[in-house]
């Protein structure tokens, strides 16, 4: 009898368990995206790049082990990278707070634009542990001149993996691992955009304008909504945000 109450109560257990979404912080290791000696020398550009409010305060969440699930922000948790790896490749880089007033953009000598978009996906292979084992980050860079044109769409994909005993230590170490993949990936991909032979045209760039940006954060706070209402799965979720982002 005691047997059966035991495993009773551990299967109510694990079933209230399962489906939680835990929240994790995928911020890589600036430390480890410093530059090393075989790195070209950087580039005498100067280039702003802009997360838009709307896409910066996006979660996402994507699955982890045990029947659970991960929740994160991934553009908040890449930006201190991100900005690390474009010093990496520029001489000047500054973050644009905004870039409705694009003549005054120019006049602070930006000449480029970078808007990243990020699609990220996870997985665990632990029935007892919900921390990731494995998690990949999707990372175009949108660089755009001054007449708004896309003139380059770098895009790498980046890969972390963890063991257990590294899970249970940091729970989002997969995830680390594959946003530090993802940004040595985009740094040698950005050099390679520029000194390949077809660098793009050195004007003011322009990103896509403000009415577009809301309206993208409009759709994507929609989209969710469907998604936290059980109106869509998160599968259709996944994909229609990337369609939106990718329309930036």
């Amino acid at each position: 009898m005691r047997t059966g109450i035991r495993a009773c109560v551990g299967a109510a257990v694990l079933a209230l368990m399962a489906g939680c979404a835990h929240p994790i912080k995928v911020a890589p290791d600036v430390a480890k995206l410093e530059r090393v000696a075989s790195t070209p020398p950087r580039l005498t550009v100067n280039v702003g790049y802009y997360i838009p409010p709307e896409v910066s305060s996006v979660e996402v969440t994507t699955a982890g082990g045990g029947g659970d699930n991960v929740r994160y922000f991934p553009y908040a948790d890449i930006e201190p990278g991100f900005e690390k790896m474009l010093s990496n490749v520029f001489t000047g880089v500054v973050k644009l707070n905004s870039i409705t007033d694009l003549p005054g953009v120019a006049r602070g000598g930006t000449q480029f634009i970078i808007q990243p978009v990020i699609v990220t996906s996870s997985g665990g292979s632990g029935f007892f542990t919900w921390p990731p084992t494995n998690f990949t980050v999707d990372l175009t860079c949108n660089v755009r001149d001054s007449m708004g044109t896309l003139v380059a769409s770098p895009r790498v994909v980046g890969t972390g993996s963890a063991e257990t005993g590294e899970r249970i230590r940091e729970h989002a170490i997969a995830g680390k691992r594959a946003m530090e993949d993802a940004l040595t990936k985009m740094q040698a991909a950005m050099l390679e955009t520029w000194l390949g032979g077809s660098p793009p045209s050195a004007h003011t760039a322009r990103p896509p304008s403000a009415g577009a940006v809301g309206d993208a954060g409009q759709r994507l706070a929609h989209i969710k909504e469907l998604r936290d209402k059980g109106l869509i799965s998160q599968d259709e979720y996944e994909a229609k945000r990337r369609e939106i982002l990718d329309g930036l």
